[in-house]
């Protein structure tokens, strides 16, 4: 039965490769920034109810999901996608480039919503195959704290019918589109925003001598903290410690007031996240101190560390291997990313993995594509999973 179920997959998934295509052109062409995909979660539900689920509902402005009912009553299954973009002005070239000045699904969210579309597309056509549920979540704001996944879980997308696992996906640049890879345990970062003021004195460049220049005490804490990653942290844990903006000063005769920092903070475990939020604000204080400058430091808590669950990374990797054979399937990476697919692994078991996108330049560049090879492969493989679990 599974290698039929195999079958009659695929042929489905060649069947509406045309129409998951066309989807990721028209999401990669009209691209919106977390929060605000009102017109992106609109095409999403109109092509969604085209193949006539058992109900779409609102979980929260931009945020929906889909039910697919089987034979029978039985278990739940979530499949998800993110559907935001970021703001990055893109230089891909492609005929159906964005057409939203300053914002590009630089990400694979176009993608990813394309492929769970193929998918929830494939199981209404075999629903009277597998007893239980599948529900397809199409989720914002991936990319913006607190995390779109955070707003849907409180407001119950993993209820009525209750969710008993949850798969996701995610492109992966420069492994071979279609490709997937799989890692059981944690395989992403925490990730916490950082916003740092420092306070001098101001007053002509030509006497700094009268002036507190908190331009000089922002260099010292910029080298500074990256000790705290160097020498005040276990050589066995990861951490990644950056400060990627800064802001002060207008003119070159004049020492600034004060200037503002902001960075990022990524760990893999949240004893150690907590440890090197007190060391920041610990080598902070003696800073600023010493230089007589004063400080604020703000913390913007995003995702947890993102922790797959063994079982049901073991039974996707099974899945994987039965719908591509052992070559589709590599070895998967652990990376210091951030996804808010972590909070849905608080919360019921499940298994995030990565998708061959093909040779193209990183994640969150100007210039990131992806092979249309794998939305067919994704679509399939999502649809496969899903049935496998529900008749398992």
């Amino acid at each position: 039965m599974s290698r039929e179920m195999i079958n009659k997959i695929k042929d489905l998934s060649l069947k509406f490769t045309p129409q998951i295509i066309n989807l990721r052109r028209k999401l990669h062409a009209n691209p919106e920034l977390s929060f605000k995909e009102h017109r992106t979660t609109s095409l999403l539900e109109s092509e969604v109810a085209k193949f006539r689920p058992d109900g779409i509902k609102r979980i929260t402005e931009t945020g929906f999901v889909a039910l697919i009912k089987g034979s029978k009553k039985g278990k739940c299954v979530a499949l998800r996608a993110d559907i935001d973009a970021l703001p990055i002005e893109e230089k891909t070239g492609l005929p159906f480039s964005s057409r939203n000045r300053g914002v590009m699904h630089a990400c694979g969210h176009d993608a990813h919503s394309a492929m769970l579309f193929g998918a929830g597309r494939i199981l209404s056509e075999i629903r009277d195959d597998f007893e239980g549920s599948v529900k397809l979540i199409f989720q914002p704001a991936e990319e913006k704290n607190p995390g779109g996944a955070s707003v849907m879980i409180k407001n119950g997308v993993l209820k009525n019918p209750k969710v008993d696992a949850i798969f996701g996906q995610h492109i992966l640049p420069d492994k071979k589109a279609g490709t997937v890879g799989f890692y059981p345990g944690t395989m992403m970062a925490s990730q916490d925003e950082l916003y740092v003021t420092i306070k001098g004195r101001s007053g002509h460049a030509a006497k700094p001598q009268v002036t507190v220049d908190p331009v000089l005490v922002a260099s010292v804490f910029i080298s500074s903290i990256q000790t705290i990653v160097s020498r005040k942290t276990d050589p066995y844990e990861s951490v990644v410690l950056s400060i990627c903006s800064i802001h002060g000063g207008s003119a070159t005769n004049v020492i600034p007031e004060e200037v503002k920092l902001s960075g990022t903070l990524r760990t893999l475990k949240e004893s150690v996240r907590r440890k090197v939020i007190k060391d920041i604000e610990k080598l902070l204080r003696g800073i600023t101190k010493s230089y007589g400058a004063s400080y604020r430091f703000e913390i913007s808590h995003g995702y947890p560390e993102l922790v797959n669950s063994p079982d049901e990374t073991l039974f996707a990797e099974s899945a994987a291997k039965d719908y591509l054979g052992y070559k589709g399937v590599f070895r998967g990476e652990r990376f210091m990313y951030a996804e808010d697919f972590a909070y849905y692994l608080k919360e019921v078991p499940g298994s995030f993995y990565w998708i061959g996108a093909g040779n193209t330049t990183g994640l969150h560049t100007a210039t990131m594509n992806l092979d249309e090879k794998t939305l067919p492969v994704g679509a399939g493989l999502m649809a496969y999973i899903a049935w496998k679990y529900l008749t398992s």
